[in-house]
Formats: C-alpha cells, structure tokens, sequence
C-alpha cells in the first residue's frame, strides 16, 4: 500500500524529469526532498509494486515514470524548452497535456517506415484524421508495461489496423480517433505535475474511463 510520502516521491520526481529533460540520481532526488537514500529508495520499491513508476529489473533505478519514458521510446515529444521519449502516442499526448505546452510529437505508423508527426498547439492536436491503436487489453497493460506500450500504434485509417494485425499475429483491440486520444490523454496526465498528485484508486480508474465511453471487455482492468 503506498505512503504518503509515496505519493510525493512520484510527484516529484514526474517535475523534476519535466524540468530536466531526465530522471535525477537517487540521491539527488532523496537530498532534495530531505530524506535519506534508502527511505526513498524503499518509496520507489513500493510506487514499482503498486504499478505507479517502473523500475530496472536489476537496480531500484527509475525506467518508465509515466508519461515519460527514461530511455529510448517509439515517441520524440519535442517542445520548445526540451525533448522527451514516450513508449507510445498515447503517453506523448500525456507529455504534452501534462507540460501544457505546445509540443511536436514524431513517431511511425504501426512502428513500421513511414514517419508521421503530430503538433499539438494551444491545447489541441492539428492532425486528427488518423486513428490510434490498442492491441493489448487494459488487464493485461501491467503484465509488461514495455510490450503494452509498444502495441499502442497510430494508423492512417482502420483498415491499415487490420492488415498490420494480419501481418504480425497481432490481436485488434480497441481503436480511437485522435481527438478522442487526445482528450483522454489530457484528462488522465494532464495533473501529473501538480503538487499533490495521488494514484488513482480502481474506482477513480473506472470513473476516468466511462467519461471516456472506454467500456466493455478490453477496457476491464480487473
């Protein structure tokens, strides 16, 4: 179960990623808050289990702090103070709702050749025409954040989702249009840099999707 001072060790390192372009030294971080390295290293282990940060699999080093990933993601986020890496479109609309900048995201339809980008200026994405894919249910998005991410991918149009499926044994899960990302995205990141920030709890999870129409089987996390 997370601490309050859990909650606190993830919203302050979320800023300070935003404000460095990366993730702080543990012991950075742990000076800056006034704690002690192994008390902020043992809240890091505990926003890992609860599925709030993910953490190298061999070290207590932060890997994904969503939205931002910390090494190479599919996603460039690009605003006019830094570049970020997202794992996928979804989190680097987060990036940018949460920054609440305007922003240049670049990335690959399916992750295949064709690069495509999106311009999110004064709080909404110029290019909506496209659409985005989830393969991998919302159950399952833990099972291994990285893979979930990865099957997360922009499209020209529905039917290029079905022969990507076709060409890479993939399953079709749900789709979306871009605005609808869009606000989605918004509406979940969009205070993950405001001091006081807290997980949600299921029953905040399941309010955030129903606003979205996000329902039905692939959307069941439980």
């Amino acid at each position: 179960m997370l601490e309050t001072i859990d909650h606190e060790v993830r919203g302050a390192l979320t800023r300070q990623i935003a404000a460095l372009g990366h993730a702080p030294a543990n012991q950075i971080l742990a000076s800056a808050m006034g704690l002690s390295l192994n008390d902020l290293e043992a809240s890091l282990r505990r926003l890992h289990e609860a599925h709030a940060v993910l953490l190298h699999p061999h070290g207590c080093r932060p890997w994904v702090v969503h939205p931002f990933a910390l090494s190479a993601g599919s996603c460039w986020v690009q605003t006019a103070d830094f570049g970020y890496w997202a794992n996928c479109l979804y989190c680097a609309f987060g990036i940018a709702a949460a920054l609440r900048k305007n922003a240049v995201i670049t990335t690959r339809l399916g992750g295949e050749a064709e690069t495509v980008r999106y311009t999110i200026e004064n709080g909404a994405p110029h290019k909506t025409s496209d659409v985005f894919h989830l393969s991998t249910p919302a159950a399952h998005w833990w099972d291994n954040v990285i893979f979930a991410c990865a099957s997360f991918q922009p499209f020209r149009n529905e039917a290029d989702i079905d022969s990507w499926c076709e060409r890479h044994a993939s399953h079709k899960g749900a789709v979306m249009t871009m605005a609808d990302l869009w606000r989605f995205a918004s509406d979940w990141y969009g205070n993950y840099l405001d001091l006081g920030w807290r997980k949600r709890t299921p029953e905040e999870i399941r309010a955030v999707f129903t606003k979205h129409h996000l329902v039905g089987q692939f959307w069941s996390f439980e």
